[in-house]
């Protein structure tokens, strides 16, 4: 069981889904009515041009980072009983989502330009993993209730 041993620990999972609805709430405040915590509200941070202001607020990072975390604990810890099928089913869910990341993609460069498609890649960045926790969780859900109906 290789990659039971690279997985996180179990209690992650719960870490992670708490904080992904605090996280996503907060990016969507973030983005739909411009929130912002003046605690994070830094001067001079970068270095700007004469005369411009260097002031720069970073809730949108936050929101960002804390949602890319808790996608990666979600999906990357262990399973309370890990298998071979379970470790099938993980590889099989990534490489779906990888096809379904790139054809997005691919229809999301054909469809979109200019500010539109900048909006649509900063949405789609998160599509991969959520992807793979859709497609694992719903292939456990449909085995599970397949061994109900054998039984």
């Amino acid at each position: 069981m290789i990659l039971s041993k690279i997985l996180l620990p179990r209690s992650y999972r719960k870490i992670g889904w708490i904080l992904f609805i605090h996280a996503s709430i907060l990016g969507l405040l973030a983005l739909s009515v411009e929130f912002e915590f003046s605690w994070l509200e830094f001067n001079g941070f970068r270095d700007g041009a004469f005369l411009e202001s260097t002031e720069e607020n970073f809730t949108n990072e936050v929101a960002i980072l804390s949602l890319f975390l808790n996608l990666f604990f979600i999906a990357l810890a262990k399973k309370k009983e890990e298998d071979e099928d379970h470790q099938k089913l993980r590889l099989d869910s990534i490489l779906f989502a990888c096809y379904g990341y790139f054809i997005l993609n691919v229809i999301g460069a054909i469809m979109f330009y200019g500010f539109d498609y900048l909006t649509f890649m900063s949405f789609n960045m998160f599509f991969l993993p959520l992807l793979f926790i859709l497609r694992f969780r719903w292939m456990m859900f449909q085995q599970r209730k397949f061994l109900c109906l054998v039984l």
